[in-house]
């Protein structure tokens, strides 16, 4: 039975308009990392800080601690201007699809590649009522790693990973949730289609989190 749901943030449960994505090509582009299209996605949902790191070496730049730092505060300067002047807003259907679960017994955690910072900036103008939130600076390493997973897993105190069922767009999402040991789904309202969810073997694909009360009740 589960009792426990986790949604990754941007693109599952948040709309930031693809902002972060924005702000984290133009962080290593300018310094001059040249990368393709599939080489990014590879990096979508994990930690930024080391995202950067990794895209520059990916683009041919060296990732010395002093140009990683440089990008890292120009990304969250820059990520906290958009996100102050235009705040993301929750997808459609996400807010609903909250209070059903919670009509469930259903308990609700957020996971992110964000900071803890830009995790409250983004919460402090939304709506949501969650039980639990980990962000990609509060463990010893992000997705696809299971880390942020099970930090959620033990502030609500849930230790049968049968017992979650977790949420996101992107591959790390679901190489996290398998890490994890629990029930993965992709969503279709990131930069995947069903063809990439089923080659990163998901337990199912949902064409948005909202339709997640549905698929509960036929599991």
């Amino acid at each position: 039975m589960i009792t426990t749901a986790i949604f990754d943030m941007a693109h599952t449960t948040i709309d930031d308009r693809d902002e972060v994505y924005r702000v984290l090509r133009e962080a290593t582009e300018m310094r001059g990392a040249n990368y393709t299209d599939e080489q990014f996605r590879a990096h979508m949902g994990t930690e930024k800080k080391w995202a950067i790191a990794q895209l520059l070496q990916v683009g041919g730049i060296e990732p010395t601690d002093e140009l990683v730092e440089e990008s890292w505060q120009w990304f969250m300067a820059e990520l906290r201007r958009t996100y102050t002047e235009n705040p993301p807003v929750a997808l459609p259907g996400v807010e609903d699809m909250f209070a059903t679960l919670r009509d469930r017994g259903i308990r609700i955690g957020l996971t992110t590649g964000f900071s803890r910072e830009i995790v409250d900036l983004i919460l402090g103008t939304m709506n949501l009522n969650v039980d639990a939130t980990a962000a990609g600076d509060e463990v010893e390493a992000g997705r696809p790693e299971p880390f942020l997973i099970g930090k959620v897993m033990a502030d609500l105190g849930v230790t049968d990973p049968a017992e979650v069922i977790s949420l996101g767009d992107t591959s790390a999402d679901i190489m996290s949730a398998q890490r994890a040991g629990v029930r993965s789904v992709g969503v279709l309202t990131g930069h995947l289609g069903r063809e990439e969810f089923a080659e990163l073997n998901a337990d199912h694909v949902l064409n948005t989190a909202a339709e997640l009360p549905q698929l509960l009740e036929e599991i």
